[in-house]
């Protein structure tokens, strides 16, 4: 038993591991206002940037599809300047903006229940750039979603990836520690850290291991995540008492490393406990790895 979870604890450490962050797992946006969150396929999606406000009402997402060449965009309102997909797609066209130059190929439509419109724009000044341009509107539960998809060096045969990310937008009920929900970085990773270690404690290592960052839910099985709970937690016994220490970023800008000192019932003194989450491509905070410092036992 000792050498498994020594090699489990030397993978986990590894830098590969901490860097990588590849996932065919949904892309999740969402702001704390509303019970949604919009989900995209995440196999060639991620996010770029995010903003939410204060009032957790609005809010600005940033994504970039590297292997298709797509740039999308979105903006999260209350819907009070327009109420249907419709009316919103009439009212970003009307107002207009000072960044369209000579927009060509005019096309306003639907797909599905969602009204659009699109056009092409062949330079930006004197820079030839054959930039595809389609707005598409959602409105649900009285909240507006302006999305923005564009791609320069635009070939009409690929007007089916746009067509393509519309039909996979999808509105799911919330779940998880989706980022955008919470005020900080280190705020919704202590949340899903302090989760975990509930699960952890319980012993419950089926589901521990299916909440995993995606790395290491898939290098390592639930045989081996069971090897290091019954070798450096299950000795300690019951909790008595845990407090966070600290939250530490990580080499990473998506990785927290969270600290607290434990106190078990079978343990003199107290255990430090360590943590380590990645923000992954969906959204969602998740644990990569688990440690304290109590030499493991047989």
């Amino acid at each position: 038993m000792f050498m498994p979870i020594l090699l489990a604890l030397s993978l986990l450490l590894s830098p590969s591991l901490i860097a990588t962050n590849q996932s065919d797992r949904p892309i999740n946006i969402t702001i704390p206002a509303v019970p949604w969150a919009l989900t995209l396929p995440g196999k060639y999606l991620s996010v770029e940037n995010r903003h939410v406000k204060p009032d957790g009402r609005y809010g600005y997402f940033l994504l970039s599809d590297n292997q298709n060449k797509l740039t999308i965009s979105m903006y999260i309102e209350p819907a009070d300047k327009c109420k249907t997909s419709k009316e919103c797609r009439d009212m970003v066209w009307k107002a207009g903006n000072p960044t369209w130059e000579n927009p060509q190929n005019v096309v306003m439509g639907e797909i599905g229940e969602v009204s659009f419109f699109e056009f092409l724009m062949p330079s930006l000044g004197n820079m030839p750039i054959q930039q595809q341009h389609m707005y598409a509107e959602f409105v649900v539960d009285e909240f507006w979603v302006d999305m923005h998809i564009s791609k320069t060096s635009y070939q009409p045969k690929e007007h089916k990836l746009f067509e393509e990310v519309i039909k996979s937008v999808k509105f799911e009920p919330k779940r998880g520690k989706v980022a955008g929900s919470d005020d900080s970085p280190e705020a919704a990773a202590r949340k899903v850290a302090d989760d975990w270690m509930i699960l952890w404690d319980a012993g419950d290592y089926d589901r521990i291991h299916e909440e995993l960052a995606e790395e290491s839910k898939t290098r390592f099985t639930p045989r081996l995540w069971y090897a290091l709970w019954y070798g450096i937690r299950r000795p300690l016994g019951k909790v008595k008492t845990r407090r966070l220490t600290r939250i530490d970023k990580g080499i990473e800008p998506s990785v927290r490393i969270v600290m607290y000192e434990t106190l078990f019932e079978n343990n003199k003194e107290e255990v430090r406990e360590t943590l380590a989450l990645r923000l992954e491509k969906d959204g969602i905070w998740r644990v990569f790895t688990y440690v304290n410092n109590i030499e493991p036992r047989r």
